[in-house]
């Protein structure tokens, strides 16, 4: 089997500062990684250590009431990322692998068969996110 195991939950957040004040200093998860925009250096995502090598990522959406939904993704974390996306593609041919923008993790996305967003991550030498 190439998947791993469950890696994170991604969800939407209209403070930053309110999931720091009840995830890190109330339940003491710690932040791993925060996403910051390299062209302002604005703060708009946090990856939050929960232990046993799962996390819960969030990121600022002023638009969570527009689409009356918190949860972004789910993700995968995966032992070998193109042979997940070649079993994939017959579902979806535009699978296309990249590094994240902050993390340089690999990844690629898909939905399931009921539209949700799924992400396969797989952490290599070039990943920043060490644990």
């Amino acid at each position: 089997m190439t998947i791993k195991q469950l890696s994170h939950v991604s969800l939407s957040t209209k403070s930053l500062q309110k999931v720091v004040n009840f995830y890190v200093k109330i339940l003491g998860f710690k932040i791993l990684h925060k996403f910051i925009n390299k062209n302002n250096n604005e703060l708009y995502g946090l990856f939050i250590y929960c232990g046993n090598k799962t996390f819960l990522e969030f990121f600022k959406d002023k638009q969570i009431l527009k689409k009356k939904a918190y949860l972004r993704h789910i993700c995968f974390e995966v032992k070998k990322i193109k042979l997940v996306a070649k079993k994939l593609k017959k579902f979806d041919s535009k699978i296309r692998i990249k590094r994240g923008k902050t993390d340089n993790v690999l990844q690629f996305m898909t939905h399931d068969f009921e539209k949700n967003l799924i992400e396969f991550h797989q952490h290599d030498k070039k990943s920043k996110l060490k644990f």
